[in-house]
């Protein structure tokens, strides 16, 4: 790279006392573009070197390398972040929504048959996207049980959630849930909230947040009101790693009524996830979510539990 540079000064000095000498045009004219193209293809490697040097040294440091687009001649220059050596730090266009996703899976079964015929299955599917901006997680899942033959419970469930991360811990959030229950005074509810969201533990190991905003729910079906009805929304999610193979995952949401006082619907999820095989990202969960709506129609239990076993995979 330097050996370049400096060939193309010499290039250009001996170019000038050819032209003092009265040596031929031509031939120094070439000489100029030659020396031109060496300059040009010397920048470029100076400036590639430095941006594996930021990386190099950001990686030492423990910091967050980003590349942003800039207005040196390559397009790219260095800009200092937070936490890291500011001469290796680099910022880039946040990515486009549909890139950088995760995705797992589970799925599992139960039965017997004889003197009782039961059957339960259950699948699921989650999405995950973080960025130096933004958290997006998207769901979708499952619930099939039969009892002596007759279906005893079927539920459904898909949502979207993102967030804004903001300076320090806090964000800005918004979500939107869709749920199908056969066995209730409604079949279909839509909800929607946003508001605002704090981060009470953040390290390696553990995730604590916290959420307050407010929103609205619609339900259909059979017995179901069918008006929209304003709903406050205060929740709390855990995320501990237990070891480097076990993960524990906890919420509670609660969504108290704005038009009844007194009325409210509260979701609590908790699951533990076993990694059995590192090369096929295979994990074995355990979990279970109950639900309780505090007005949930003539001859409706308020409360409904279920429980889960299922294999998973993560890609």
């Amino acid at each position: 790279m330097a050996i370049r540079s400096v060939c193309a000064l010499l290039a250009a000095l001996t170019i000038s006392n050819t032209l003092a000498l009265g040596g031929d045009v031509e031939d120094a004219r070439s000489r100029v573009e030659e020396a031109k193209r060496a300059l040009e293809v010397a920048r470029a490697e100076y400036e590639a070197a430095m941006l594996e040097l930021a990386a190099a040294e950001t990686e030492e440091s423990g910091g967050e390398f980003v590349a942003r687009s800039g207005s040196s001649g390559s397009g790219v220059s260095a800009q200092p972040s937070e936490g890291a050596d500011p001469a290796a730090q680099e910022a880039v266009e946040e990515p486009g929504f549909f890139e950088g996703w995760g995705f797992s899976v589970q799925a599992g079964i139960t039965g017997s048959s004889g003197n009782n015929e039961n059957f339960s299955g259950r699948a699921g599917i989650t999405g995950e996207r973080k960025t130096s901006k933004m958290e997006t997680t998207a769901f979708a899942s499952y619930l099939y049980s039969t009892a002596d033959g007759q279906k005893s419970a079927a539920r459904g469930e898909a949502g979207i959630k993102n967030d804004w991360l903001l300076d320090g811990p806090w964000r800005i959030f918004a979500e939107g849930l869709y749920e199908y229950e056969e066995f209730q005074a409604w079949q279909h509810r839509l909800s929607a909230a946003g508001g605002l969201g704090y981060e009470f533990i953040s390290n390696d190991k553990t995730t604590l947040l916290g959420r307050i905003g407010a929103g609205a729910s619609f339900e259909t079906g059979s017995n179901a009101n069918e008006e929209l009805v304003p709903e406050g929304l205060a929740a709390l999610e855990l995320t501990h790693k237990l070891s480097d193979t076990t993960t524990f995952k906890g919420s509670s949401v609660y969504y108290p009524s704005f038009d009844d006082a007194g009325e409210f619907r509260l979701t609590n999820k908790a699951e533990l996830s076993v990694l059995l095989d590192k090369e096929s990202n295979m994990s074995l969960n355990v979990g279970a979510e109950h639900r309780h709506d505090s007005d949930p129609g003539v001859g409706i239990k308020p409360n409904d539990v279920n429980y889960y076993l299922t294999l998973g995979w993560t890609f």
